[in-house]
């Protein structure tokens, strides 16, 4: 219980455990505050090494010592206790503000003390280059009152939560969520399961404790488990009707249908779920657009397409009404809900529409939604089945108007090219040959044009080879494949300069190095009958389709050395022997055109036979 008179505006306060490198960016990041606004800067020490404590000191005006007893809560208390402030703002030590306009604007309000509790934005980065995020509100702010306390021994909060309530545009970065392997997720997760059983034994009547499980069971997978857990609380809090358990049962319902979601084949069950809500809603607006985005995903894979059309329909309108009302968003949101809410989400509804639309041959979807998806976004996710179905139509109607247009936009950067390239990819073997110049014209049409032709020449020729059940001679194949390597390293040269700037660190495409090694054989075959066998078994393992030819190229060379080796050797006798060849050959074709089928082959066997005893080949046309 904090008593004390208050000689400070503002007491900023930090946990810290021994993180080095992340302490000393969180309490810089601090100072433009400490110097804006009559504050104090204290750190409480939870068992750090002597340099984070070293780095401490250096901005801190108290640091105090606590024995970490495995409660957050006792922890924030004891740091509460501490504040010379008449407010109080807390951060992590794995934070750091990426803005402090806002919060010192705040501060410097004069009525800024008759708000009770508030916040900021964490900025919770999903990689560790910081492209993807989600901005989540959390309470770090409250006055202080002998009534202030924390509950919870982890994912603790403060109490009381009512009064005047102010979130503070502002950003704290937060790599907390990113971890270098599953096992360190798991393991975080597994040091706050036990904790937070505990807490539900002792408070059972909280809702907050089963939702914060929830996201723990979400993060180790344990979907199951989240989907017994979201099903029983949904279930009790359906049974209640104060505020907050209206609140909590429609991230129960969300978390039951996210747990089906990543199990197999539970489509039927989540489309129940929403159906039997817009039917007879029990949770707020919000829970059931969340449960739309859901069901229109099960849709969508059930091949419903009137059902989904009309759920994405439903998701759109609400995602318009709700989506720019934070206060709503703030209230209503959460773990569950505010998944489903997101960029990510409504793309993904676009492309479920366009999918539809070029399946029924409606292209007028695929028209309205695409220039919608926000294509020079740093992140923007696509529905594969909306890339099938867009090579596929493609392939089926070539340069269509409406196609090229959305095949045009995959070359505002990188990454999308990369990704029609890789669908392009999976793809290519089933299509035809005339499938195929089909997407050449199409993407004759689009900025990637050299490079999209070239990438599909490859496909093309791959197939072609591939195809190929029977090659007469050696040179015959070794035409066709420097050909092969040719269009490979055109290809890569386009493809390197279409994105240069983001091309700097070059890693040569399977289907080049295999071009290359062709070339490496091709350089020494006259030559160097050993190192050109290197290099053919070099060729292998880059591109599957070509394993077959690869093996036959072997083998004809193989007996393209034994024929050269042996006209080197001897060269009258070869010719003898060649002669012999093709007279035999030409009374076989004579006995064959006459009639005499069991005769010619007769003799075609006995032909192998003196030329294999002679030279180790069955013929000396190689």
């Amino acid at each position: 219980m904090n008593t004390k008179e208050k000689t400070k505006l503002l007491t900023i306060s930090l946990l810290c455990c021994g993180r080095p490198e992340t302490t000393e960016r969180c309490l810089k990041s601090l100072m433009p505050i400490r110097e804006a606004i009559d504050s104090e800067l204290q750190v409480v020490d939870t068992g750090c090494s002597k340099e984070t404590r070293a780095i401490i000191e250096k901005y801190a005006d108290e640091v105090f010592e606590f024995t970490w007893v495995n409660d957050f809560a006792a922890a924030r208390n004891f740091q509460l206790d501490q504040a010379n402030g008449k407010m109080f703002l807390f951060i992590d030590d794995d934070e750091w503000f990426l803005d402090t306009k806002y919060i010192i604007e705040f501060f410097k309000e004069p009525d800024c003390v008759s708000y009770n509790i508030g916040g900021y934005f964490q900025r919770n980065y999903l990689d560790f280059e910081g492209k993807e995020y989600d901005d989540v509100e959390v309470i770090r702010m409250c006055s202080v009152t002998p009534e202030t306390r924390f509950i919870g021994k982890v994912h603790e909060y403060i109490e009381p939560a009512y009064g005047n309530a102010m979130f503070m545009d502002a950003r704290a970065g937060h790599f907390g969520y990113v971890y270098t392997s599953e096992e360190d997720n798991i393991k975080h997760a597994m040091r706050n399961i036990p904790l937070l059983k505990e807490m539900i034994k002792e408070d059972p009547d909280n809702f907050r404790w089963p939702y914060q499980l929830a996201q723990e069971y979400r993060a180790t997978k344990d979907y199951q488990a989240l989907y017994d857990l979201c099903k029983t609380n949904y279930e009790k809090a359906c049974t209640l009707d104060d505020n907050e358990s209206i609140r909590y049962r429609g991230n129960f319902i969300c978390g039951t249908a996210y747990a089906l979601r990543q199990m197999s084949e539970k489509e039927n069950e989540i489309i129940d779920i929403y159906e039997k809500q817009r039917k007879n809603q029990k949770v707020l607006d919000l829970a059931v657009v969340s449960l739309a985005f859901m069901a229109a995903s099960s849709y969508f894979t059930l091949r419903n397409n009137e059902k989904c059309k009309e759920t994405c329909q439903y998701y759109l309108d609400s995602y318009k009404k709700f989506h720019d009302d934070q206060a709503v968003m703030f209230l209503q949101g959460g773990l569950f809900i505010k998944n489903f809410l997101d960029d990510t989400s409504i793309n993904l509804i676009y492309c479920f529409l366009m999918t539809i639309g070029m399946d029924e041959n409606d292209f007028g979807p695929l028209v309205h939604y695409y220039r919608k998806l926000g294509w020079n976004s740093g992140i923007v996710r696509l529905n594969r089945g909306f890339m099938v179905m867009l090579l596929k139509k493609t392939a089926e109607l070539g340069a269509k108007k409406e196609l090229v247009d959305v095949l045009n936009k995959f070359f505002v950067n990188q990454g999308f090219r990369d990704l029609i390239e890789h669908e392009i990819e999976t793809m290519y073997q089933n299509f035809t040959v005339e499938e195929l110049d089909n997407l050449k014209a199409a993407f004759r049409e689009t900025e990637g044009k050299k490079e999209l032709e070239l990438f599909l020449s490859v496909r093309t020729m791959e197939k072609r080879i591939s195809s190929v059940e029977y090659w007469e001679t050696y040179r015959q194949l070794a035409d066709i494949l420097e050909a092969y390597s040719q269009t490979t390293v055109k290809w890569q040269r386009a493809h390197d300069n279409f994105f240069p700037e983001e091309t700097a660190n070059l890693n040569l495409a399977p289907e080049t190095k295999l071009g290359c090694a062709i070339t490496d054989f091709l350089s020494c075959a006259e030559t160097d009958p050993t190192k050109a066998m290197n290099s053919i078994k070099a060729m292998f393992g880059h591109r599957s389709i070509m394993t077959n030819t690869i093996q036959e190229l072997g083998n004809l060379y193989s007996n393209y050395v034994k024929v050269k080796t042996a006209k080197e050797a001897d060269p009258e006798k070869f010719q003898e022997m060649y002669n012999l060849e093709e007279q035999v050959l030409r009374q076989i074709a004579e006995l064959d055109a006459a009639g005499h089928t069991d005769e010619a082959v007769a003799t075609y066997q006995q032909l192998v036979q003196i030329i294999s005893s002679s030279y180790g080949v069955e013929t000396l046309h190689v």
